[in-house]
């Protein structure tokens, strides 16, 4: 009886003695536990994502960095191609479209070659009604084609009057050495007294 007294003396005494250790040495391993099981996962996922958003947006930087430079170089080769070469290039692509000017461009082309214009009209890609200036308006219309959300179509629908086989042919010469990139979509020839022609030419939105 005296031997367990002693024994469970010797227990309180012991426990009263290291118990604050044993609840530190309990919540240490929970604890680290926690953070290897727990917080380490996580921890990684997080640095591995930082990582690779880091590594994201370097590639886009250098990306731009490479549109930056190539953009400076087209700049800067631009800068250099002589005055009326650079006309030149305007002329076959335009920066905006003009109506009244292509107008007069191919009425001018028409006339200038002994042709007799009845009818010119302009369709741009988006509008529903053309453009005529001193002719007559033709009611046919060319059908819009898709080339680029950054190049603009103008159709061409074109009539003339007293025009044979070889005078229309020569025409499409004229047409095919003007310095404005004009596409034949279409052409016909009445009886030998008079043509049509459907034409599509570009221009460069801004």
């Amino acid at each position: 009886m005296i031997n367990n007294l002693v024994k469970k003396n010797l227990i309180n005494t012991f426990l009263n003695t290291y118990f604050n250790l044993f609840v530190v040495i309990l919540v240490s391993f929970l604890l680290l536990m926690s953070y290897f099981f727990i917080l380490q996962p996580k921890i990684n996922k997080t640095t591995q994502a930082i990582s690779e958003n880091i590594s994201s947006h370097q590639k886009l930087l250098q990306a731009e960095k490479n549109k930056l430079t190539n953009l400076r170089e087209a700049i800067d080769a631009y800068s250099k191609i002589d005055v009326i070469d650079s006309a030149r290039i305007n002329k076959i692509l335009p920066n905006n479209y003009n109506k009244e000017l292509l107008y007069g461009e191919i009425e001018e082309m028409i006339i200038k070659n002994g042709f007799i214009p009845t009818s010119i009209t302009l369709n741009k890609e988006d509008e529903d009604q053309g453009t005529t200036g001193a002719v007559a308006k033709s009611d046919s219309k060319v059908e819009a084609t898709k080339v680029s959300d950054k190049i603009g179509v103008v159709n061409i629908s074109l009539s003339i009057a007293s025009v044979d086989y070889a005078g229309l042919k020569n025409l499409l010469g004229v047409l095919e050495n003007n310095l404005r990139l004009l596409d034949v979509k279409k052409l016909s020839l009445d009886g030998g007294h008079s043509g049509s022609l459907e034409l599509s030419t570009y221009y460069y939105k801004k």
